[in-house]
Parts: C-alpha cells; structure tokens; sequence
C-alpha cells in the first residue's frame, strides 16, 4: 500500500457557503431596521392639511430691526421679558412664537428664547417667511 504524503484525500470539510448565506440575510436585516429609526430631538405632530389654518393660542415676542422687544403688541425691556410674558396669565404650554428682524443678531435672539425659557415656557419657536 502506498501512503500519500501532503494529500487533501480523506479529510473533514465543512460548506462555509450556507453559513455565509445567512450572515448575509442577517447583515441586510439589519441595515433595512436601522434606516426606518428616526433620531429627532422634536417630537411633531403635524396638522391635517385644511383650508384653514388652525390657529392655537401663543404669545408672540417681537424683536425689531433696533433691537426693541414687544411681548403681544407691549414694549418691554429684555430684563422684563419673564414678567411680561408671565402677565398673559398663559399655560406655561403655550408656544411662544419669537419673531425677529433678518438684522437682529442670533446672539440677542438667543437671549430672548433664554428670557422665555426663564418665564417657564419651554415651547418656543421661530417664525420665518416661507420662501416664494
């Protein structure tokens, strides 16, 4: 009898092809559920589109080209802002809708939301023009 030396007869193999097969699967399951989680510091719920626009109660903050601030239609300095707004008698729920200048610096609108934020209001937002 004749003894192969470095011959590949009469060893164990393992198909490495279904294992590969699922890996696969698994990896495409996982990218498909990752990409539908949504990472969004704001919670929305959008409107139902309608003719009308459904109007809810805020307190508009309006900061003018010269810096002047008004708390619904009232002039007020940026010291008196937390008080201003807390004589509304408004649910600290209420959005409070800051409309400023294109002139007016970001730092002084910063200032302001910190203003209302200190009032207790913790929903702000910033209106813009729509484009257009």
């Amino acid at each position: 009898m004749r003894a192969r030396r470095g011959g590949r007869h009469g060893g164990v193999h393992v198909d490495m092809t279904p294992m590969v097969d699922i890996m696969m699967l698994l990896i495409i399951f996982f990218i498909m559920s990752t990409t539908f989680i949504v990472h969004s510091g704001f919670n929305v719920n959008l409107p139902s589109a309608a003719a009308e626009k459904q109007r809810r109660e805020q307190i508009d903050v309006i900061i003018n080209r010269e810096g002047e601030i008004a708390v619904n239609g009232q002039s007020v300095a940026k010291p008196e802002i937390p008080a201003a707004i807390g004589r509304t008698g408004a649910d600290p729920s209420t959005i409070v809708v800051v409309r400023a200048d294109k002139a007016v610096s970001h730092g002084q609108v910063v200032e302001v939301m910190d203003a209302v934020r200190k009032a207790g209001f913790a929903k702000i937002s910033i209106a813009v023009e729509p484009k257009g």
